[in-house]
C-alpha cells in the first residue's frame, strides 16, 4: 500500500500575503538579482550569518522561476542544509510570490535514509534540493530525466564557498554543457550562498572566480545589519579556567594542533573529563543563568558532551545534546538524525536550555532563539570561530536579542598555541569588505608567530645553543607570502567538514612552490584518479616522492620546509583542479626588525630613548610585531637585543657616526626580477604569471622556449630573461622579457659572454 512521504510531493500554494516581510537589504539584493537575471548569469549573493541569505534567495527565485514554471536545483554539501531550505520554501509559498501558479512540485535528495534517490527524479519536478555527492553518482538520472526536459535553470549553490571542490565544478559543468548542446546558453542560471566574506576580483586572484565570473551580485557587511538591529551585538566574555595544558603536549601535537586544528586524543579527553574545568563552566551559567538562556555549548567531543550535559542536569537545568554518529553506551543504538532534530526542535520552542552540541551547528541551521554561547572548544580556524560565534548573532528585528554572549573558556596553554580570539575576530570581520588587506597581514602575520613561536622561545632559553639561527637574516623568517586554501574532508560527523590550510612561503622556498603550483596539472598526469576527488594514500605518497625529487631536491637543508605542506596542496589541487590562492605579504619589510635595531644603534639612543621608541613600535596598532610575535614582548626584545648585537658585532667602535645617506628612488622597469621579488613579491608575480601565460599554448598547455624547439608543461624547464640585458641598457617590461628553457638560458649566457 502506497505511503506519503516528504521526500517529494506538492507543495499547495496558500493565499493572501507573504506574513514574513524583508528587510532592507534584503529587498535591495532581490532588486540586484531582478538585474541581473534579465541575461544568463554566475554569480553571488554574501550576507553575513543571520543575515537571511536562504531566505532572500527563495523570496527571488519563487517570484522569478516557480512562479514562471521555470526549474529550480538547489545544492549543499550537508543535509542540515538542505532541510533548512525545503523549510524556508515550504514556509514562504504563498499567493503574494506566486500569483500565476496553485502548486508546484519538490524532491530532497541525499544519502541520507529521509530523503530520497535520483533514480526517482522526474521531469515534473520544479525544484529539486539535493546534495551535490547524491547528485554525482546519480547524474545521468539528473541530465536524462529533468536538465534535458527543461527550457530554463536556475542553479543555487548554499555555502558557495565550497563550490570550487571537483564534484561541484563537474556538476555545473554537466548542465551548463547540456543547455550549450541544445543551443540554450543563455537560459542557465546560477547563484551562490555564501556568508563568508572574500573578493574575487583577479587582484586577489580569487578561487570563485573561476566558477562564479559574474562575481559578488549583492553583499552586505557585519557592522551595518548590526547597527539596524538585524543582528546582535556581541558581548564577548574571557573566563580562564584554572587548568595547565601545556605540559601534556609534545612537538608533535603543537604540529597536529597548527596543522588540523585537532586535539590530539588524550589531551581532549583530560580537558572532556576535568571535573574543574567543567564544573566551573556549569557554575558560570547557573550564576548567570537569566542573563545567558538559551544557550548553545561548543563542546569538543560527545565524551565532552555527555558529561556537561549530566552536569548541567545534575543542577535542575533542563539540557540535552546533539551529535552525528552517536553510539548509546547502555543499549548499542545510534542516535538517528530524526532524533537529533527533535532535540534542535525542542531548544528553538524553549523547552530546552541549554544545547550542547559537537560539529552540527556551525554551519547552515537556523537558531534565531540563541542568546549565548559557550565556546568550551578552543579553535584556531577562523572560519569555525566566525561560524560558532555566528549562531548567537540574530538581532531584535530577525526575532533574536539586542545583545548576544560569547563566552570563551580559556586554558592555560603557555603561548605553545596561538588560538583565535573571538572578538579580535569579529572587530577584523565587521571592517572586512574596507580592510580585507590589513585584515589579511594580520592574519598572515599571526601565522608566523605560530611557525616562529618555538624559535622564539628556545632562544629565551640559555641552556639551549642557537647561535646557527641567531645568525640567520631575521627578514629571511618572514614569509613572503603565503597560500590559503580549504580542503572539503570527512569529519567524525560523518558529514564534510571544511578545513582550511595556509602554507608559508619563504626566501628559500618560494620559486620551488611557484614551480610546483603551476606545474600541478603535469605532477598528477603520473596518476589517474578519475573523477575522485581524495587521493589514495599510495597515490599521495607517490606525488610527494615525485614532488620532492624535483621541485624540492634539497628539502633537507631548505630552512622551512614540511611534507605536509606539500601533501594538503596535492590533496587541494585532487579535489579542485585550481592552484591555491596565492596571498602576498605585502608588508614584510615592515616586519625587518634589523632596520629597528640600525635605527636605535646609528643614533645612539638612551637607554631611556630606546625604551620610549621601542614602547611604541610595540604598541602601534598599525604594526604587526605584537602579532609576530604572538603578543609576547619577552620575545620582541630579546630578538631586538640579537639584531643590535650584530650590529656591535660589525661596528666595534661606538664613537664612529655613520653619513646620512638618502638612497635614490628608481622606476620598478630599471630594477631586477630578483630585486622586484625583494620589494614587491605580488608584482614579481604578476609579471612572471603574464610572461609564463604569453609563452603557453592556449589549446595544449605547453610553454614554448622562445629560442629554441623546446616545450614542457612544466614550468620548472624554463626561466624567465630578458631579451635586452639589463647590462646593456635593457629593462624590466613585458615587451622585453621572454621565456627560455634552462639549457637555452645557459647557452645565451655563454654566447654573451664570449662577446664581451
Amino acid at each position: 500500500m502506497p505511503i506519503q512521504v516528504e521526500r517529494s510531493g506538492k507543495i499547495q500554494v496558500n493565499p493572501g500575503e507573504n506574513p514574513r516581510k524583508l528587510y532592507a537589504h534584503q529587498d535591495k539584493a532581490i532588486q540586484a538579482l531582478d538585474k541581473k537575471s534579465r541575461h544568463s548569469f554566475e554569480g553571488l549573493l554574501v550576507l553575513p550569518t543571520g543575515g537571511g541569505k536562504t531566505l532572500t534567495a527563495i523570496h527571488w527565485l519563487l517570484r522569478n522561476f516557480i512562479d514562471k514554471r521555470n526549474k529550480v536545483l538547489w545544492i549543499a554539501h550537508r543535509h542540515e542544509l538542505l532541510d533548512q531550505a525545503f523549510e524556508t520554501l515550504q514556509y514562504n509559498a504563498y499567493q503574494s510570490l506566486l500569483k500565476d501558479v496553485e502548486d508546484f512540485r519538490y524532491r530532497i535528495i541525499s544519502g541520507h535514509d529521509k530523503h530520497d534517490r535520483p533514480v526517482n527524479i522526474q521531469p515534473t519536478d520544479d525544484i529539486i534540493i539535493a546534495s551535490k555527492d547524491s547528485l554525482n553518482s546519480g547524474m545521468n538520472y539528473l541530465l536524462d530525466n529533468w536538465v534535458k526536459h527543461s527550457e530554463e535553470i536556475l542553479l543555487v549553490i548554499d555555502e558557495a564557498h565550497h563550490a570550487t571542490a571537483k564534484t561541484y565544478r563537474k556538476l555545473i559543468n554537466n548542465i551548463k554543457q547540456d543547455f550549450e548542446d541544445r543551443g540554450k546558453v543563455g537560459s542557465f542560471k546560477m547563484l551562490g550562498l555564501t556568508a563568508t566574506p572574500f573578493r574575487t576580483d583577479e587582484g586577489e586572484q580569487g578561487l570563485l572566480k573561476k566558477v562564479f565570473p559574474d562575481d559578488i551580485i549583492f553583499s552586505e557587511n557585519l557592522r551595518t545589519l548590526v547597527t539596524r538591529g538585524i543582528l546582535a551585538e556581541p558581548i564577548f566574555e574571557n573566563l580562564r579556567t584554572e587548568v595547565d595544558f601545556y605540559r601534556e603536549l609534545t612537538e608533535k601535537d603543537i604540529k597536529v594542533i597548527q596543522d588540523f586544528d585537532k586535539l590530539p586524543q588524550r589531551v581532549a579527553e583530560r580537558i572532556a573529563m576535568s571535573s574543574t574545568r567543567n564544573n566551573q563552566i556549569i557554575d558560570h551559567y547557573v550564576e548567570n543563568q537569566k542573563k545567558y538562556k538559551p544557550l548553545l555549548v561548543f563542546a569538543i567531543d560527545i565524551p565532552h558532551a555527555i558529561a556537561l550535559n549530566a552536569l548541567f542536569q545534575r543542577r535542575g537545568i533542563k539540557s540535552d545534546f546533539v551529535a552525528s554518529g552517536y553510539q548509546d553506551a547502555q543499549t548499542g543504538a545510534t542516535v538517528s538524525t530524526r532524533e537529533n532534530s527533535e532535540k534542535i526542535k525542542q531548544f528553538r520552542k524553549g523547552e530546552i536550555e541549554v544545547l550542547i552540541n559537537v560539529e552540527m551547528l556551525t554551519e547552515g541551521t537556523d537558531l534565531p532563539n540563541v542568546q549565548t554561547v559557550f565556546l568550551t572548544r578552543p579553535t584556531n580556524s577562523t572560519i569555525l570561530m566566525t561560524q560558532m560565534i555566528g549562531r548567537a548573532l540574530r538581532g531584535q528585528k530577525a526575532g533574536g536579542t539586542e545583545k548576544a554572549y560569547v563566552v570563551s573558556f580559556v586554558d592555560n596553554w603557555e603561548d605553545k598555541i596561538n588560538w583565535v580570539n573571538p572578538e579580535k575576530l569579529t572587530e577584523i570581520e565587521g571592517r572586512e569588505f574596507i580592510d580585507r588587506d590589513i585584515k589579511t597581514m594580520k592574519e598572515i602575520a599571526r601565522l608566523i608567530s605560530i611557525e616562529n613561536i618555538k624559535e622564539f622561545a628556545r632562544m629565551m632559553d640559555d641552556s639551549i645553543d642557537t647561535t646557527a639561527l641567531e645568525k640567520l637574516d631575521f627578514l629571511k623568517r618572514v614569509p613572503v607570502g603565503i597560500y590559503r586554501f580549504s580542503i572539503l574532508e570527512p569529519s567524525e560527523s560523518g558529514e564534510p567538514k571544511s578545513t582550511p590550510y595556509d602554507v608559508l612561503l619563504y626566501d628559500d622556498t618560494e620559486e620551488a612552490y611557484d614551480s610546483l603550483v603551476n606545474d600541478l596539472s603535469s605532477v598528477f598526469s603520473n596518476v589517474d584518479i578519475g573523477d575522485r576527488e581524495v587521493l589514495t594514500n599510495e597515490e599521495l605518497q607517490y606525488l610527494l616522492q615525485i614532488t620532492k625529487e624535483v621541485y624540492f631536491p634539497d628539502h633537507q637543508s631548505i630552512l622551512v620546509y614540511r611534507d605536509t605542506d606539500v601533501e594538503n596542496i596535492l590533496r587541494f589541487y585532487a579535489q579542485k583542479q585550481i592552484k591555491p590562492e596565492f596571498i602576498a605579504f605585502s608588508e614584510r619589510r615592515r616586519c625587518d626588525l634589523s632596520i629597528v635595531a640600525k635605527h636605535i644603534y646609528e643614533n645612539d639612543l638612551t637607554l631611556r630613548q630606546m625604551t620610549e621608541y621601542v614602547d611604541s613600535l610595540w604598541n602601534d596598532d598599525r604594526s604587526f610585531w605584537q602579532v609576530i610575535f604572538g603578543y609576547e614582548r619577552l620575545y620582541f626584545k630579546k630578538q631586538l637585543d640579537i639584531e643590535i648585537n650584530k650590529l656591535q658585532g660589525y661596528y666595534p667602535d661606538l664613537t664612529i657616526t655613520p653619513p646620512i645617506i638618502i638612497p635614490d628612488t628608481v622606476p620598478l622597469e630599471n630594477l631586477s626580477l630578483f630585486e622586484i621579488k625583494e620589494r614587491d613579491s605580488a608584482e614579481y608575480k604578476k609579471i612572471k604569471d603574464i610572461i609564463f601565460a604569453r609563452a603557453t599554448d592556449k589549446v595544449t598547455g605547453l610553454i614554448h622556449c622562445a629560442m629554441s624547439d623546446f616545450q614542457s608543461s612544466r614550468r620548472l624547464d624554463f626561466q624567465i630573461d630578458h631579451l635586452k640585458p639589463m647590462s646593456q641598457g635593457g629593462l624590466t617590461t613585458l615587451d622585453n622579457l621572454q621565456v627560455l628553457s634552462r639549457k637555452a638560458h645557459t647557452e645565451k649566457t655563454r654566447l654573451e659572454n664570449l662577446r664581451k
